[in-house]
């Protein structure tokens, strides 16, 4: 039973992919994460709520305006008169217009260089996970053809077997040949169930980046645009690599940091404009208002050592800086010199399972006649067919090795996004967001923008509303047929079959 539900297994799986509506290209599921990935959606949120640093830049170039008031009830002491309780109204209105706001521009240039690093981040992540979508889709694609080269061979060691025992009835084989056939076909069949669960990982992993199972997947191209010398890959991606530039960025707000702490030893200059009025009914002049226009001047002078430190601080964060785009700049050209010998080498690896695929496949054909001659033991058989099996296997994992390093030479060069590879949708625009958040003065809603996709949920399980009604369980048998074994285990004596005895020799 063990040996016929594997096949069956294995046909399930393959057609897992291919059962849904219509194919799915690689275009379409790049589509589908770009527009419904999660950790995509909340990169872009975790950039809105960066862009929000702009406006409260913004603010301390604004006026600043705070009403105050108060009402109530006291008492007025005379040396010669009894107290006189009355009412007392107050108000006060506040105006503050900076004229040398130099903290809040130096703030503002911080602000503008986070929202600059955080899309430079953004950039990246969206290119990782189109890459893992290639890789998802890949992979599933590599692991359905092994499985399928595996039960090939599977289906060919079980007829070869049929075979073979029908030799052993002739006389013209042994038990000993039985026996290694039998072996061979226990060791394919093992292969076949890792197969199996390599390929249940693979559609797993396809479903949790782009949203939804995989569908009956086509092999794609490599992408356009690879360059054909290390030389070229590197310059391309010392311009254009998101980590890269998200280093850099990363230095920029660092240098940005330490203008934002040398103002707090800057001036600062402010007209403020005030307005207050105040009533009292116990007073004979219970009213008196008050108008005032001042220009107000504030000059640090010594603040404990604190300013002094935070500009300490911050230009060792901009050295630290410093020193991470050297690394990253170091990280990023063996990035691309290791996808691009590795694209390289698997054309190569390709060019040599190709051969190997056909000398393996001749091979065989060649020892099944000699066999069949008695020139060729089963042994040698049993081995052409392990060499055509691991020469397939090598040409499907060269294959898509090829195709995941060209992809992944794409994205170390910075060229994996979706306006550069013309996906067939409308790519997110980052400084919408930052722009509209510049004018937003009132408004306590989040601003538009480019929308964020919602996420879409891949789970599976229905709703508790269609759920089918519970079955009503059948009636309990009659009293005369009740025994021990329908109390203690809820089932009949006349139900228990005795056990099978299971021949191992075989």
């Amino acid at each position: 039973m063990l040996r016929l539900a594997r096949p069956m297994l294995a046909g399930l799986l393959l057609a897992a992919a291919a059962t849904p509506a219509g194919a799915e290209t690689l275009t379409e599921a790049l589509v589908s994460a770009y527009g419904t990935n999660p950790q995509l959606a909340s990169a872009r949120s975790a950039l809105r709520v960066t862009d929000e640093d702009l406006a409260l830049a913004l603010s301390g170039l604004r006026p600043q305006i705070e009403a105050s008031g108060g009402i109530g009830r006291d008492s007025t002491e005379y040396s010669r008169q009894d107290n006189r309780w009355g009412n007392q109204t107050t108000g006060q209105l506040q105006l503050i217009q900076p004229v040398l706001p130099l903290a809040a521009l130096t703030a503002l240039g911080s602000a503008d260089a986070r929202v600059e690093q955080g899309q430079a981040q953004l950039a990246a992540t969206e290119q990782q996970v189109l890459l893992t979508t290639v890789q998802a889709y890949v992979d599933v694609l590599r692991d359905q053809q092994i499985l399928a080269v595996t039960q090939e061979i599977v289906d060919s060691l079980a007829r070869e077997l049929a075979s073979n025992q029908r030799r052993l009835d002739e006389g013209d084989l042994t038990r000993t040949d039985i026996a290694l056939t039998r072996a061979r076909l226990t060791q394919v069949q093992a292969d076949q169930v890792a197969a199996e669960a390599a390929l249940r990982r693979a559609l797993a992993a396809y479903q949790e980046v782009v949203g939804h199972p995989a569908m009956d997947l086509s092999p794609p191209d490599l992408p356009p645009g690879l360059p054909d010398t290390l030389e070229a890959a590197t310059d391309t991606a010392m311009a254009g690599n998101p980590s890269l530039t998200g280093a850099r960025k990363a230095e920029d707000v660092a240098r940005a940091e330490i203008a934002q702490a040398d103002a707090g030893l800057y001036p600062s200059l402010n007209v403020v404009g005030s307005s207050s009025y105040s009533e009292n009914s116990a007073l004979v002049s219970d009213i008196e208002e008050e108008y005032s226009l001042q220009l107000q001047l504030r000059v640090p002078l010594y603040e404990g050592g604190a300013t002094q430190a935070r500009i300490r601080k911050a230009k060792e964060q901009w050295s630290q800086r410093r020193s991470d785009v050297l690394s990253t700049e170091r990280a990023v050209v063996r990035q691309v010199s290791d996808t691009f010998v590795g694209l390289r080498s698997a054309r190569a690896v390709i060019g040599y399972a190709l051969e190997g695929v056909d000398a393996a496949a001749l091979a065989l054909d060649g020892v099944r006649k000699e066999a069949l001659q008695g020139f060729r033991t089963t042994t040698d058989v049993l081995q052409s067919e392990q060499n055509l099996l691991d020469a397939r296997r090598r040409l499907i994992s060269a294959q898509r090795d090829e195709l995941m390093a060209g992809w992944q030479l794409l994205a170390a060069m910075g060229a994996f996004a979706a306006d550069k590879l013309a996906l067939p949708t409308t790519p997110y625009d980052p400084r919408r967001h930052a722009d509209e958040v510049r004018d937003a003065w009132f408004s306590t809603a989040p601003v538009p923008g480019d929308p964020v996709p919602a996420p879409t949920p891949t789970l599976t399980r229905q709703p508790d509303s269609a759920t089918p009604a519970p079955v009503t369980p059948p009636p309990p048998p009659p009293p005369e047929r009740i025994d021990v074994w329908t109390g203690v285990l809820g089932i009949h004596a006349a139900d228990i079959e005795p056990p099978t005895m299971v021949d191992n020799r075989r």
